[in-house]
């Protein structure tokens, strides 16, 4: 009796997966390897909300999207200063759309999960001084082997620009500082539905003052404002390792949240 040895081979799909931490493809960075470490040709990925003219802190809502073919499976997305390696502004993930670390490298937001059609983050704006942004994108559609998306996105600095963002909300809202921990500086935003006084006060775990990081009327919108404990700032004194607090006021409105400096 003869007998037939039936080997079955595993079936692989070859996918981006989000996981995938990759590179964006921005100055000093390792490539595109959302992008071009996998599939060739062009994709037809987009993004939105990125200023042509940005004020200095101020946050935009930006928007990655795939207008044909198929979805986004993964996408790495930084920014720098003109064409330097030196990182500007900050990100902050929304739907569909994490953070990630390379180190030595570059850092940014990518795609949260698999097969999407668009994802939506925050940004915020360097600080006044800073010039030319550019933001990079790679991004890569459908399977390993899809189609490539290679994106530069140029922004020039509002000199006399105020700061805040472009959009106007009809609640209170204060975000947890980004990044956080952090060393020696962080962006923290804010909401206010109307316009008025506030004030924004950074204590310690025992409830004493440190500094009123803000005190003043600002009109209805979102702003951000820059936290600094190297000790060249208004905060008084160079701050050690621990957790600290910042709290909104503002028409009987209080809002606080816990920041944490690390050194």
């Amino acid at each position: 009796m003869k007998y037939i040895l039936l080997v079955l081979f595993p079936v692989v799909l070859l996918r981006a997966l989000p996981s995938y931490t990759g590179y964006s493809g921005g100055t000093g960075s390792k490539g595109f390897c959302s992008a071009s470490c996998h599939g060739s040709g062009t994709g037809t990925i987009s993004i939105t909300g990125f200023p042509q003219t940005y004020e200095p802190l101020a946050t935009y809502t930006i928007t990655v999207r795939h207008n044909g073919g198929s979805k986004i499976s993964n996408f790495n997305a930084s920014s720098r200063k003109g064409l330097t390696t030196v990182p500007a502004g900050s990100f902050t993930a929304g739907t569909n759309s994490v953070l990630y670390s390379v180190a030595s490298y570059e850092s940014g937001v990518r795609a949260g999960t698999n097969s999407i059609d668009s994802a939506v983050f925050k940004w915020t704006a360097p600080a006044a001084g800073t010039g030319e942004v550019k933001i990079y994108l790679a991004g890569l559609q459908g399977t390993k082997s899809g189609t490539n998306t290679k994106l530069t996105v140029s922004s020039s600095e509002n000199v006399t620009g105020v700061a805040r963002t472009e959009n106007v909300a009809g609640t209170f809202e204060l975000a947890q500082n980004f990044p956080n921990p952090f060393n020696p500086s962080t962006v923290i935003w804010y909401t206010i539905p109307s316009s008025g006084y506030l004030e924004i006060v950074m204590f310690d775990m025992l409830g004493n003052e440190i500094q009123t990081l803000f005190n003043g009327y600002q009109p209805k919108g979102s702003h951000a404002i820059v936290v600094d404990v190297s000790g060249r700032s208004k905060i008084k004194n160079t701050l050690s390792s621990g957790i600290y607090f910042y709290s909104l006021r503002m028409n009987g409105f209080v809002c606080t949240k816990k920041m944490m400096v690390l050194k």
